[in-house]
């Protein structure tokens, strides 16, 4: 490029902006279904505009959009992803500073659901893409374009897709933006995800509720049992305890280890976003590798007896709960349920039941991939400063459908804010940032064209 893309990005910023403002203010909430058509169709439209091939394929769910531009014999192609839902925005939570679907921007920061999960980093590298056409014309690489749904609920019609569309989703490297950076806006490769894996728990008792006076010590309490059950499941330090399942089966790389000890995490940052201190303490590398390398077990909810004003003395005949556990290294989530449902039978919890309601594998590219230097040099280039290269995203994305299923190399490049606040009041990301990723999108390209 004759003029520095630095300066070309500066002069469209509130074009770019713009794009997403536009895109914000459709709700596309996968749970309910509410403005899902209307994202599609704005998607739909801009990809065309911008020169792109658009194919919109219904599924089970919610559409997927597909696109693709640049030479079909093209001699590096990239696979894009990026998901168009967002979690649901309750208004009336405590916390909301703005309208969740009527994006403000306020000095660098755009409050607003969906502008850092993932509407704002899908955008940024689109964007970067229709401005390299706009500037040249056709594209030096073949770009290939999954936009989908349904990540906010499990991205279940992907995989289906892609199973489908094996043989054209061909590419060389799968590069896409999802999760946080790290603290004061450092740049990331992220070379893998953790996956999850959802769990129902319903403990049955008596076929009624019974008097505590009557029956207490001799009727069975299904609240009380499911309480033993996660409590035997996770130890105090947060270990899971499950064999088959747990941090003892897990095998961790030398070269990963590497990788988190070379991080800090940011105290004083983690102390104000989080309102406590880490439970691993001043151990920095601990904390990343608890974060990135370990399973980690959570209870999200649990619902049991009557916790109104005043008491009822009362055994409830059920009590359930619900938990999601992060996978990490070869851990299946099927595996791992039957695991956990085999830990609850051979310790006599025979009156709770353990279901899956949500199944994601973890997913790994090696630190040492070749394409590596190539992406990060064009990170740093799109930043201003060099990223950390680090084993993988403590969160969970459908990755796997691009490492597993079609066997590529894929390179997370998040473009959020530490504290993006995504499924909370008050999600942002900031204009910074997103004009930084559209600078290293166009520094991809540039560098996949050398290849």
């Amino acid at each position: 490029m004759d003029t520095p893309i630095a300066d070309i990005v500066g002069s469209r910023s509130d074009a770019l902006v713009g794009t997403l403002l536009d895109s914000v203010r459709i709700a596309s909430v996968s749970l309910t279904g509410e403005g899902i058509a209307e994202q599609v169709a704005f998607l739909g439209k801009r990809l065309e505009g911008w020169g792109f091939a658009v194919e919109v394929h219904a599924t089970s769910s919610h559409p997927i959009v597909y696109a693709e531009a640049g030479p079909k014999d093209a001699k590096f192609t990239w696979l894009l992803y990026g998901h168009y839902d967002v979690y649901p925005a309750d208004e009336k939570q405590e916390g909301w500073k703005t309208r969740p679907f009527e994006p403000v921007v306020e000095g660098d920061r755009i409050w607003g659901r969906g502008t850092g999960d993932n509407k704002g980093q899908h955008l940024a590298m689109l964007s970067a893409i229709a401005l390299w056409r706009e500037l040249h014309g056709e594209l030096p690489i073949r770009v290939k374009v999954i936009l989908e749904g349904d990540e906010e609920t499990g991205s279940v019609p992907l995989p289906k897709f892609v199973e489908a569309n094996r043989a054209r989703l061909a590419a060389d490297l799968c590069c896409y933006s999802d999760g946080p950076m790290y603290p004061n806006d450092q740049p990331a490769l992220l070379m893998g995800v953790r996956g999850i894996l959802g769990l129902e728990f319903v403990s049955q008792g008596a076929k009624r509720n019974l008097h505590s006076g009557n029956f207490g010590g001799v009727a069975p309490n299904p609240t009380l049992d499911l309480i033993h059950l996660l409590a035997e499941m996770v130890d105090r330090d947060g270990r899971l305890q499950v064999p088959g399942a747990g941090d003892a089966d897990v095998a961790v790389d030398a070269a990963d280890l590497a990788a988190v000890r070379a991080l800090q995490v940011d105290h004083a940052g983690f102390r104000e976003s989080v309102g406590a201190e880490p439970t691993t303490g001043a151990d920095d590398a601990l904390f990343h590798e608890r974060l990135m390398l370990r399973p980690a077990f959570n209870v999200s909810g649990f619902a049991a007896g009557y916790t109104g004003a005043g008491q009822k003395s009362i055994i409830y005949k059920e009590a359930s709960a619900k938990a999601d556990l992060r996978l990490v290294g070869t851990q299946e989530p099927l595996e791992v349920l039957e695991a956990i449902q085999r830990f609850a039978r051979e310790r006599g919890y025979h009156g709770i039941e353990i279901r899956a309601i949500k199944t994601t594998p973890p997913s790994r590219t090696p630190l040492d991939h070749p394409l590596v230097p190539l992406v990060k040099d064009a990170v740093a280039k799109g930043f201003g400063r060099a990223p950390v290269v680090v084993p993988a995203l403590g969160g969970t994305t459908p990755d796997y459908v691009f490492t597993r299923l079609l066997g590529l190399p894929s390179i997370v490049v998040p473009l959020a804010p530490y504290d993006e606040n995504n499924h909370a009041p008050n999600e942002s990301t900031k204009v910074s940032l997103y004009l930084a990723g559209v600078r290293t999108g166009l520094h991809l390209i540039e560098a996949f064209a050398r290849q």
